[in-house]
């Protein structure tokens, strides 16, 4: 993960106006980061904690395609 570049990122957004929760989320999708990037960069940009911008994300429409292989694995790890 490059913090600077990602914080550069979250600063064109807030500098951009982009503050709409979707619009941030599918942004960082179409930027292809991954989660923990996105959460990251949500985090600053919509001034959540990092808890609350992981929850944001696990709900967002723009990565509902994931929402079953996360299940997967949280389950697969409560087998082990």
């Amino acid at each position: 993960m490059d913090r600077p570049l990602l914080d550069a990122l979250a600063s064109q957004f807030t500098h951009d106006g982009l503050v709409d929760q979707e619009e941030v989320f599918q942004k960082l999708r179409d930027l292809g980061k991954s989660p923990i990037e996105t959460i990251y960069v949500a985090s600053q940009v919509l001034g959540l904690s990092l808890p609350e911008a992981k929850t944001a994300l696990y709900r967002s429409a723009a990565w509902q395609d994931q929402h079953e292989a996360w299940q997967s694995v949280q389950s697969s790890l409560g087998d082990s």
